[in-house]
């Protein structure tokens, strides 16, 4: 009974020190765009301090998972897909384009809602914590990669150079591979096969 003690507590234990070190890095990354707006006060630029201040709250209080997929596979996808936004950089550019700051904008809006959506069940890894039906969930199976998308999309636009284009367009590779990986888990699961067969795009309606 005792060494089943101890281990929870070992595993609860490494459970907060890692959602600290994940929060951490996104904090990180919040605060390099915030030095950037305080330079160029930039709505787009603005909305990423935000957004990356927010998840970083959420993975910080996030409930634990009743089952979590380890695999060599699962971790790079999660951490190539979610790290990989954090590698990019705004330009020089001393103001938005008008149609990239309202593409940035919606994809910000579209990750605000799927995250608060998400409240205390969001994760990176591939996990069951309860499945969401409602809301933008009901249109598409992870409208939170959609809106990453949608917000790269309009980040690019707004700090166009290769360099950030190559680190979108792998990092949107990853973020496939990472939503195959959950979907190997998440669809042995009743009650998200059947909210599959009932919501049947999982990144872009008409897509794929």
């Amino acid at each position: 009974m005792r060494s089943m003690s101890q281990g929870t507590s070992l595993r609860g234990v490494g459970t907060a020190c890692t959602n600290v070190a994940l929060a951490t890095c996104f904090f990180l990354f919040a605060y390099a765009n915030l030095h950037s707006f305080f330079e160029n006060q930039r709505l787009s630029v603005a909305l990423i301090v935000i957004t990356e201040a927010l998840v970083a709250i959420l993975i910080l209080v996030r409930r634990d998972a009743d089952n979590t997929r380890h695999s060599w596979q699962t971790w790079l996808s999660t951490a190539a897909g979610t790290m990989a936004p954090m590698l990019l950089r705004p330009t020089a550019a001393t103001e938005d384009l008008v149609i990239g700051e309202i593409i940035q904008v919606a994809g910000f809006m579209l990750q605000i809602a799927a995250i608060l959506s998400l409240n205390r069940s969001f994760g990176l890894l591939p996990a069951h914590r309860s499945v969401k039906s409602d809301g933008l969930y009901s249109l598409v199976r992870h409208p939170l990669y959609t809106a990453y998308t949608v917000s790269f999309v309009g980040y690019l636009i707004n700090n166009l150079n290769f360099y950030n284009a190559a680190v979108i367009v792998i990092g949107t590779m990853f973020q496939v591979w990472r939503i195959r990986c959950e979907e190997d888990l998440l669809l042995k699961y009743p009650s998200y096969a059947s909210y599959a067969d009932r919501t049947r795009w999982r990144l872009m309606p008409s897509i794929w």
